[in-house]
Parts: structure tokens; C-alpha cells; sequence
């Protein structure tokens, strides 16, 4: 179908994908009593946003999502576990500072949570692209979802600008909450997430050249000398 009646049926497929994954959210979390369902769903939600970032669209997003939820429920709440914690660490750590307002060392203090929370905020961002893209140890996908995030923070500030746009229109706007707005976030996450993976991934291989061509270099140096030598 093309045209203007192909580009409407188009924008009518993703606005109905991009819903129905939202509800698919919602429902899982809601399974799971909140917290023990909240990780599983973002788990299942970016495995399919990972599929159309890379355009696999033809794909079962119900069959996908509900498989994701039952593979990886078990892993996904230790995340959640972990997640729950830091949260705990970071409230009581500015419990903490509040009261050492008049201390000289309140600034130093202040200033550790500040870029505390905002490796907080990586993770929460990234945790649910790198365990989707990566096959890595448990705390591995902890690490790495901070590093990849500090790495890449352009993608990073350009996403949570973007998302921070999309909750201002949300609470405006309270029934988008229901139909978009978890969805469209998890995608323009995962769209961002995977221009870094393909940056990483480019570094990598020019690394990997780069140390074949020097390990080829020595090895010819060290031909030429043998031949001098002998």
C-alpha cells in the first residue's frame, strides 16, 4: 500500500503496536503486584523495542512479550532487588546530608549524591537495553548499563530530554499514560541505547584491527631481522 492511504495505514499500525505493548506493560506489571511485576514487563517491553530498533517487525508482540516474561521473571526481580536498594541507599544518604546542613563538609556530601543519583538514573535507563542486547554476568549487566550510559552521554542527555518531554505531556495529558507513554519511552530508550552499542561494537572492531596490523608488523620486523641475522 502506498500513497497517502499507505502512509495513514502506517502511522495507524505503529500507533496500534505502541499501544497494545503499553497495555501488555501494564497488565504484566500488574500481575507481578507492582513490584515483583514492574522489571519483568520493562524486561519483556524492551525485548520487543530492541526487535523493531533493529526493524524486525514481524513479530508476535504478545508471544514475545509473554515469553520474555516467563524466561526472565526469575533474574528480572533480582534486578528489581537491586534497584530497590540503591533507591533505600540513596534516600537515607540524603536523610543523612539534610541534616549536616550547617557542616562544612555538606557541599562534598551533597555533591557525591548528586552524581550518585545520576548514575542511578543510567542504570535505571540502560539496564533494560544492555540485558536485552548483551549476554553478560549478573552484575556485569549493573556495570555495564553505567558504563555504556556514561560513555555515551550525548545519546544519554539527548534521552532524557526527549523522555522528560514526553512525561510533561503525560501528566497534561493523563490518558496517554495508558496508551503511549511507557511504550514510546521504552523505544526511544532502546533507539538511543543501540546507537551506542553500534559505536561500541565500531570502536571494538577498529581496536581489534588496529592490534592484528601491529601484531602483523612485529611479526614481519622480526622475519626481517631472522633473515639479516642468518
Amino acid at each position: 500500500m502506498t500513497g497517502l492511504w499507505g502512509g495513514f495505514y502506517r502511522i495507524s499500525l505503529w500507533i496500534t503496536r505502541f499501544a497494545w505493548l503499553n497495555v501488555l506493560w501494564i497488565l504484566g506489571t500488574a500481575i507481578g503486584l507492582l513490584i515483583f511485576g514492574i522489571m519483568p514487563a520493562t524486561i519483556s517491553m524492551f525485548t520487543v523495542v530492541r526487535k523493531w530498533v533493529r526493524k524486525e517487525y514481524d513479530i508476535s508482540i504478545y508471544h514475545t512479550f509473554l515469553s520474555t516474561y516467563k524466561k526472565e521473571f526469575k533474574i528480572s526481580t533480582l534486578f528489581m532487588i537491586v534497584i530497590a536498594i540503591l533507591a533505600f541507599l540513596l534516600y537515607v544518604n540524603v536523610r543523612y546530608t539534610g541534616f549536616m546542613y550547617t557542616s562544612p563538609i555538606y557541599p562534598i556530601l551533597f555533591g557525591l549524591f548528586i552524581i550518585a543519583s545520576f548514575f542511578y538514573v543510567l542504570l535505571l535507563m540502560y539496564i533494560g537495553p544492555v540485558f536485552t542486547h548483551y549476554h553478560l554476568k549478573f552484575w556485569q549487566y549493573i556495570k555495564y548499563s553505567v558504563l555504556i550510559g556514561a560513555t555515551n552521554l550525548h545519546y544519554s542527555i539527548a534521552c532524557l530530554t526527549i523522555l522528560f518531554g514526553i512525561y510533561v505531556a503525560s501528566f497534561r495529558y493523563p490518558g496517554i499514560i495508558f496508551v503511549f507513554s511507557f511504550s514510546v519511552s521504552a523505544y526511544i530508550i532502546m533507539f538511543f541505547a543501540h546507537l551506542g552499542f553500534t559505536q561500541l561494537a565500531r570502536k571494538q572492531q577498529q581496536e581489534a584491527k588496529a592490534e592484528t596490523q601491529e601484531s602483523t608488523t612485529t611479526l614481519k620486523q622480526q622475519d626481517i631481522n631472522y633473515n639479516h641475522n642468518g
